[in-house]
C-alpha cells in the first residue's frame, strides 16, 4: 500500500498511526482476509514500525506534504520496490506520475490498483494547458490494472474526459468501522437532545454538503411535524454565519435545529445511538464516514441520491436529489411517523452484511486476487 501524502503537523509517524485510524483498520482488514500487508507512507522523516501484522516503512524525501500529479517520488518508489510486492494498491488518483513510475519498478508480473479517495477533481476545462493535463493523467494512470471506487458510477467522469479507458475498474467501499453503538437512553441523555424522530446531521458547513437546503427543507418537515429535531455536528464552519443567520430568520427552525458544532470522536457514539435519521445534502462523496458510521449504529439514511451514498445504503436508504429541498422534506416527513424500529434493525443488518471492515477485507483481497492471476497470465504470454 502506497501513501503519498500526509498531514505535515503530525510530530512523528507514531502520530500518524494514531490518527490515520482508517488506513491502521484497513490495513487490518486485509490482513484478517489472509493479505500480507506492508505500507510505505512518504514522511518527513524516515522510519520503520510494525503495527499488528503490518509493516510500515515511512520515506522522507524532500518533496511537499502533498506532491504535484507530476512527480515521481523516486525513494518512495525504490522502497515499494525493494519490498517485492505482489501487488501494489496506491492511495488516491491525484499521483498520475507516481503509478507510471512504480509500473517501470515493480515486477511486469506485478498489478497497480489505484484507490479513488475523492481528493482530486477530473482535470476537465479547454484550452491547451488542460488538454496537456489529461494527457499526463492519462499516460500515468493508464499504467495501472486497476481502479476502484465505491461505485462503478463514479469513474465515468473519468471515462468521459477520456483518462480512464481499458483499465478495470472495481466497485470496492473504501473504509468501514469500528464504531459501536450505546444503550439509546443513555445516549439521548447523555446528549440532553430528543426529538421524534431525532435527526442528525454530520459533516461540515461548506457548499458541497449543502446545510442550506438541508435546513430550507427541515423547515417545511417541522411545519408538518412540529416534534421533529436536527441536530448538527459539525468541525468546519466555512458557511455557520449564513447557517445561523437561516435559522435565526425563521421561528420553526429556532425551536427545532440545535448546532452542536464539533464533537469528539470517541463521543459521536452517544450521538448516532440517540438518533433516528441520519441526514446529508452532499452534492459529491468518494464514499461517506459519517454515513458508515451512522448505520453501523441503526440510523436510517436519508441521503442525497450521489453514487457513494446508493452503494453504501442501499434498499435501507431514502434517498432525494441534491439542492431539491422539497424532495428532501418528503423524504424526511415519510418517517415521522413511522415506529423505525425495524428500520434501525435493518439498517444495523445491512452494514454487518455489507460494510463492515471483515467484509471490505474480505472482498477487496478477492478482487486483488484475481487482478494477480491476470496479470500473472498477461506476463507469461509477453
Amino acid at each position: 500500500m502506497v501513501n503519498a501524502a500526509y498531514d505535515p503537523s503530525l510530530p512523528d509517524c507514531d502520530d500518524l498511526l494514531e490518527r490515520y485510524e482508517t488506513l491502521t483498520d484497513w490495513c487490518d482488514a486485509l490482513s484478517d482476509a489472509g493479505a500480507d500487508v506492508h505500507v510505505v507512507q512518504r514522511f518527513a522523516a524516515d522510519a520503520v514500525r510494525r503495527r499488528g501484522s503490518t509493516d510500515f516503512t515511512f520515506v522522507a524525501d524532500g518533496a511537499p506534504p502533498t506532491p504535484p500529479p507530476t512527480a515521481g517520488l523516486r525513494r518512495l518508489v525504490d522502497a515499494v520496490s525493494a519490498s517485492r510486492p505482489a501487488l501494489v494498491h496506491v492511495n488516491g488518483l491525484g499521483f498520475p506520475a507516481l503509478v507510471s513510475a512504480l509500473r517501470v519498478a515493480v515486477a511486469l508480473s506485478t498489478p497497480l490498483a489505484v484507490q479513488d479517495h475523492a481528493g482530486v477533481r477530473v482535470p476537465n476545462g479547454r484550452g491547451p494547458l488542460a488538454a496537456w493535463r489529461r494527457a499526463r493523467w492519462r499516460s500515468g494512470l493508464s499504467a495501472a490494472d486497476a481502479i476502484s471506487f465505491s461505485a462503478v458510477d463514479q469513474a465515468q467522469p473519468w471515462r468521459d474526459a477520456g483518462i480512464i479507458a481499458d483499465q478495470r475498474v472495481l466497485a470496492l467501499i473504501e473504509s468501514s468501522t469500528r464504531m459501536q453503538p450505546s444503550p439509546r437512553d443513555q445516549a439521548i441523555a447523555r446528549i440532553g437532545v430528543s426529538g421524534r424522530p431525532l435527526v442528525l446531521w454530520v459533516g461540515r458547513l461548506v457548499r458541497n454538503k449543502d446545510p442550506l437546503t438541508v435546513l430550507a427543507a427541515f423547515e417545511e418537515v417541522v411545519r408538518r411535524h412540529p416534534s421533529a429535531h436536527l441536530a448538527m455536528v459539525f468541525h468546519d464552519g466555512t458557511l455557520e454565519r449564513d447557517v445561523r443567520d437561516t435559522i435565526g430568520a425563521s421561528s420553526l427552525l429556532r425551536s427545532s435545529v440545535t448546532l452542536v458544532g464539533s464533537v469528539s470522536h470517541d463521543a459521536m457514539a452517544h450521538w448516532y445511538s440517540a438518533a433516528d435519521v441520519f441526514l446529508s445534502g452532499s452534492h459529491a462523496e468518494g464514499s461517506g464516514y459519517a454515513l458508515i458510521e451512522s448505520m453501523a449504529c441503526g440510523l436510517v439514511p436519508v441521503v442525497t441520491a450521489i453514487p457513494s451514498f446508493q452503494a453504501i445504503a442501499g434498499s435501507c436508504g431514502l434517498f432525494w436529489p441534491p439542492e431539491d429541498a422539497a424532495a428532501c422534506a418528503s423524504a424526511l416527513s415519510s418517517l415521522c411517523d413511522r415506529d423505525l424500529a425495524s428500520a434501525r434493525s435493518a439498517v444495523r443488518g445491512r452494514f454487518r452484511g455489507e460494510l463492515s471492515w471483515k467484509v471490505i477485507g474480505d472482498r477487496t483481497l478477492t478482487a486483488y486476487r484475481s487482478l494477480v492471476a491476470d496479470r500473472a497470465q498477461k506476463a507469461a504470454s509477453r
